[in-house]
């Protein structure tokens, strides 16, 4: 009897390890994964290498006509059967983002995402046929918050690679989204439909220059949130910059004329401009000069901070130190809902984060690592 039970137990060992083994193997890169998963500590800061496939190029297939399908979609790309709670509320946000040279003689974009408090991802994507890239991942759409923090075990994580607000790819081209009054795209029934995260995704992935992400832009339509109408922010190595935006159905590719450039929460498309390059809409004018408000209590916070950034960048002649922009990303933040600040290296290859309004701890990510 107890030779039996040696041999059954013996038998059951071999299962249980012939299973872990199948599963480790089988697994192997979602494991890789989700272990790399990392807090950094005394912020609201994570990071993450993504090993495994995020079928992005099948997604490209078919699209999403709206955020529904596009969750479903996340939903299912880990065996079918994933259920991500997306929290799909969109308040009010206060970007702003520009682009510099440094003084080392890299070439820099910068932004905030004044949002929400929430969780923030820095994330580095290796996919097999695109570009490697490092993307700062909102967590909140993938339902996660200040009391709902995600684990290593958290299977939600694969969604992460649909949700980037900002990134920087190999080549040395950056893309960000900032929220704008109204965006509308002119629908081909024969293309595909994305949304403004997979615009971003689209371009980290596949796109070697500024013109080759406008053409990709332009072989999809795209679907706005009502809440979420955006423009689309790109830069290169080289010192390259544009706003894409799209308006009245027109596409429309806003490029740099100086060392820098800028962007916040407006079109620059039907937006008036003086000839140093300061914003002055009729209404603006009369609010500069008649009122008493603050520039975060009132309707005019994002040209006031573009006015402040163009200061800046005018007087400076758009060359600063990664110190000095945070600076300036500090000055025009909005310190009750910044969930964070970054500064992308479009030479180096580095994203450099804040979070928590902790402006001198700072997290820096590179594609060859995390420091």
């Amino acid at each position: 009897m107890k030779k039996a039970l040696k041999i059954i137990s013996y038998v059951l060992s071999l299962l249980v390890l012939f299973t872990v083994g199948f599963v480790g193997i089988r697994y192997f890169k979602e494991i890789r994964t989700l272990s790399s998963l990392k807090l950094i500590e005394g912020t609201d800061l994570y990071t993450m290498e993504f090993f495994s496939d995020y079928h992005f190029d099948d997604f490209l297939k078919t699209g999403a006509g709206n955020n529904n399908e596009y969750y479903d979609y996340v939903n299912k790309i880990m065996e079918q059967s994933l259920k991500i709670a997306v929290d799909n509320s969109t308040p009010e946000n206060a970007c702003s983002a520009f682009t510099f040279k440094g003084t080392d003689g890299d070439r820099y974009l910068a932004r905030n995402f004044d949002y929400a408090v929430n969780p923030v991802m820095l994330l580095v994507t290796s996919p097999e046929d695109a570009y490697k890239s490092i993307s700062t991942v909102n967590m909140n759409r993938l339902g996660f918050n200040n009391e709902r923090t995600p684990k290593t075990v958290d299977i939600k994580l694969f969604g992460a690679p649909y949700f980037p607000t900002d990134g920087v790819n190999e080549k040395g081209i950056s893309a960000s989204v900032l929220q704008v009054n109204f965006s509308r795209k002119q629908k081909d029934e024969n293309k595909s439909t994305i949304g403004v995260y997979a615009v971003v995704r689209l371009i980290l992935d596949y796109a070697d220059s500024i013109d080759k992400a406008v053409e990709l832009i332009d072989d999809y339509n795209i679907y706005f949130d009502s809440a979420f109408m955006s423009h689309i922010f790109v830069a290169d190595s080289q010192g390259n910059s544009a706003l894409i935006e799209f308006v009245n159905g027109e596409t429309y590719v806003i490029k740099n004329e100086k060392n820098y450039q800028i962007a916040s929460n407006f079109n620059n498309t039907e937006e008036v401009f003086d000839d140093d390059g300061y914003v002055y809409t009729e209404e603006y004018r009369k609010w500069l000069t008649d009122s008493k408000t603050s520039a975060y209590d009132s309707e005019y916070s994002c040209y006031v901070r573009y006015d402040f950034m163009l200061d800046s960048l005018y007087n400076s002649s758009g060359i600063m130190t990664a110190d000095d922009a945070f600076k300036l990303l500090e000055n025009v933040a909005s310190p009750s809902k910044l969930q964070y600040s970054v500064v992308y290296n479009l030479s180096d290859l580095q994203a450099t984060v804040i979070t928590d309004n902790d402006w001198d701890k700072r997290t820096t990510v590179a594609l060859s690592g995390i420091e």
